[in-house]
C-alpha cells in the first residue's frame, strides 16, 4: 500500500507542478512565447528552434500545438508556418525525462525554502514577481514528485517483480501497455517517467522498457486527438500534426532496432552505449530520439505535411472567419498606423453584425450552422482587436492618440457584447417551432437597424443621427409586451417563457446599437466646436450610463 500512496502522491505532485509551472509561465511570458513563435515563419530550422524552447519553456507539446493554433486561426501564420513549431514542441519536452533522470531532492529544498522565505517578506507583490515565484514553486512540486515516483518502487520485492514481468511481459503487450497508460494520462512524458522508476529500481530491463515507450509516445499523438474534442479546421489540422510526428518517430526508432536484428546489429547494446550503460540515461536518450526522428522529417517535408493535416481536417467556414483582415503585429511598429488598422477591422465587425441574424422575411433564412461559425469567428476577431488595442496602448502613444485609442477600445467592447447579444436572441428565435408574430416582428426590426448601423459606417454623420433617433427609448412600450408575456407566461407553456427572453435580449440589442452608433459619431462632432445642444445632451447621458456600468 506503501508503494502505491507514493507513486499517487508523486504523480499528483508532478501533475499539479507542471500545471502550476505552465500556467504562471504563460502569464510571466506570454507575449514573449507568442513573439518567439511568430519568428518561426522565417525557416524550418528557425521553426523547429522555437518550438523546442517553446516545450522546454511548457513543457507540453499540447500546449504548444494550442498557442500555434490561435496563431494560425488569428492569421499570424499559416498551418505551414505552424508544423515545424508544433514538431519541435515535442523535442522540448524531452528536458522533463532528462530531469528525472538527475536527483534533484537537494535543489528542492532550496527551491522550496527560498520562495517561502520570498513570499514571507511579501516580494510576490512586486510587478512580475509572484508569477516567477509561482513558476519555482511549481517546478519544486514536479521534482518533488518525480522523486516520489523513482522511490515509490524500491519497497518491493524486486527479485519477485522482475521475475514476473519476464515470464509475462512481450514486446507487443508492453507496447500496447505503454499506448493505454499515455492515452489515459495525455503525456508521453509520465509513463516513461514511470518506466524510468522501475528501470532504476531494477525491475524492469532496457529491453522491455523500449517497447513501452514506444507505445506511450504514439499514445500520447491519438490523447491529442482525443482532447481536441469537437475542435474542427485548423485547430484540429496541428493535432494531426501532432500524431504525425509521434508515428513517423516511432516508424523510424522502431526500423532501427528491427532492421538491427536482421542484419546482426544489436540496437539495444548500442542504446546503452550511447547512455554509458546508465538505465536512466539510455532511457533519456532514446525518448529524444523519438522525438527528433519525428520532428525532422515532418518539419523539413512540411508541404507533405500540411497536405495529409489539411486532407484529415479541412478547413472550416469560421477558420476564414477568425482571420482578421486589416490587424497583424507588425503594424504596431507604427502606432498611428495601428490604430487606423484597429479601426477599419471594428467597422468591418460592425458590417457583419447582420448576418449574426436570420431573415426570418425569406424562405431560406439561412443555415444556422453557419450563423453559428460566423458569430464564433467574428468574436474572435473582436477579442483580437481589444488585445491588439491593449498592445499598442502599452507600446505607449501620443496623448490625442491615447484619447482616441481608449474611446475606440470601449467601443469594441461595445460591439463585442453586442455580437453576444444577438447570438443570444438567434438562439432563442431559432427554438421556437413556429415564430410567433411577435418574435418575427422583433427579429425583423433587430436586423432592419443592425443593417443600417452596417450601412451607417460607409455614410454620413447624418445617418448615425437617424440610427440614435430610432434606437431611442422605448422601455415603456417594451415594459407593457413583458408584463403581459408574464402574466401569459403563468398558464402558459415555454413560448411565453422564451418570448419574454426575446424581449429582454432585443431591448438590450437596440440599447446597444444606440450606444454603438453615439461611439461612432463622437470622434465627428469632436471635430465640430459647435456641437447641437441635443448631441451635447446624449454624448453627457451616454457617458454617464458607462460609468454606470
Amino acid at each position: 500500500m506503501l508503494v502505491i500512496a507514493e507513486l499517487l502522491a508523486g504523480l499528483g505532485l508532478l501533475f499539479v507542478g507542471l500545471k502550476a509551472m505552465a500556467t504562471h509561465l504563460q502569464q510571466a511570458t506570454g507575449r514573449k512565447v507568442r513573439a518567439l513563435l511568430r519568428r518561426a515563419t522565417r525557416s524550418p530550422v528557425m521553426g523547429l528552434l522555437c518550438g523546442t524552447l517553446a516545450g522546454v519553456a511548457t513543457q507540453s507539446s499540447n500546449a504548444v500545438a494550442v498557442i500555434s493554433g490561435n496563431l494560425v486561426r488569428g492569421g499570424a501564420f499559416t498551418t505551414r508556418d505552424a508544423i515545424p513549431v508544433v514538431a519541435g514542441g515535442n523535442v522540448g519536452t524531452a528536458a522533463l525525462v532528462f530531469v528525472a533522470a538527475i536527483d534533484f531532492r537537494l535543489l528542492v529544498l532550496y527551491i522550496v525554502g527560498l520562495v517561502g522565505i520570498a513570499f514571507h517578506f511579501k516580494l510576490d507583490r512586486r510587478r512580475g514577481m509572484a508569477q516567477w515565484m509561482g513558476v519555482a514553486f511549481g517546478l519544486a512540486l514536479a521534482l518533488l514528485g518525480l522523486d516520489f515516483i523513482k522511490q515509490a518502487p524500491r519497497a518491493l520485492d524486486i527479485a519477485s517483480v522482475a521475475g514476473s514481468l519476464a515470464d509475462h511481459l512481450t514486446p507487443l503487450l508492453g507496447f500496447f501497455l505503454g499506448l493505454a497508460v499515455s492515452a489515459v494520462s495525455q503525456s508521453s512524458s509520465t509513463p516513461t517517467i514511470l518506466v524510468l522508476a522501475l528501470m532504476q529500481a531494477g525491475i524492469l530491463g532496457l529491453h522491455d522498457a523500449v517497447f513501452i515507450v514506444l507505445g506511450a509516445n504514439l499514445g500520447s499523438g491519438f490523447a491529442a486527438i482525443l482532447s481536441a474534442g469537437g475542435l474542427e479546421g485548423t485547430g484540429r489540422q496541428l493535432c494531426y500534426i501532432h500524431v504525425l510526428v509521434k508515428a513517423v518517430g516511432c516508424l523510424i526508432v522502431g526500423a532501427f532496432f528491427g532492421f538491427g536484428e536482421v542484419v546482426g546489429f544489436d540496437g539495444f547494446a548500442a542504446l546503452s552505449a550511447v547512455g554509458n550503460d546508465t538505465a536512466s540515461m539510455s532511457l533519456s536518450v532514446l525518448f529524444l530520439a523519438l522525438q527528433v526522428a519525428g520532428a525532422i522529417p515532418v518539419a523539413f517535408a512540411r508541404g507533405l505535411s500540411e497536405k495529409f493535416a489539411a486532407a484529415m481536417s479541412p478547413p472550416t467556414l469560421e477558420d476564414g472567419a477568425s482571420r482578421p483582415r486589416f490587424i497583424h503585429d507588425d503594424a504596431l511598429a507604427d502606432p498611428s498606423t495601428a490604430l487606423d488598422l484597429a479601426v477599419s477591422e471594428t467597422l468591418r465587425l460592425i458590417k457583419l453584425l447582420p448576418i449574426l441574424l436570420p431573415d426570418l422575411d425569406q424562405k431560406d433564412n439561412g443555415d444556422a450552422g453557419e450563423r453559428l461559425a460566423l458569430w464564433r469567428g467574428a468574436a474572435s476577431v473582436g477579442l483580437a482587436v481589444d488585445q491588439f488595442i491593449s498592445e499598442l496602448i502599452a507600446v505607449g502613444l501620443a496623448r490625442d492618440s491615447l484619447e482616441v485609442a481608449l474611446h475606440h477600445q470601449a467601443l469594441v467592447e461595445n460591439v463585442r457584447t453586442l455580437q453576444d447579444t444577438l447570438h443570444d436572441f438567434t438562439e432563442v428565435v431559432e427554438g421556437f417551432d413556429e415564430v410567433p408574430p411577435l418574435a418575427f416582428a422583433l427579429s425583423e426590426s433587430l436586423r432592419a437597424i443592425t443593417l443600417s448601423l452596417a450601412d451607417a459606417t460607409d455614410g454620413p454623420a447624418d445617418d448615425l443621427d437617424l440610427i440614435i433617433a430610432l434606437s431611442g427609448d422605448r422601455s415603456e412600450m417594451l415594459n407593457r409586451i413583458r408584463r403581459q408575456l408574464a402574466a401569459t407566461a403563468l398558464d402558459a407553456g415555454a413560448d411565453a417563457r422564451q418570448l419574454l427572453l426575446a424581449t429582454s435580449l432585443f431591448e438590450r440589442a437596440i440599447w446597444l446599437v444606440r450606444r454603438s452608433a453615439i461611439a461612432l459619431r463622437m470622434p465627428e462632432n469632436e471635430d465640430n466646436p459647435v456641437r447641437p445642444a441635443a448631441a451635447e445632451a446624449e454624448i453627457k447621458r451616454v457617458e454617464a450610463d458607462a460609468h454606470r456600468t
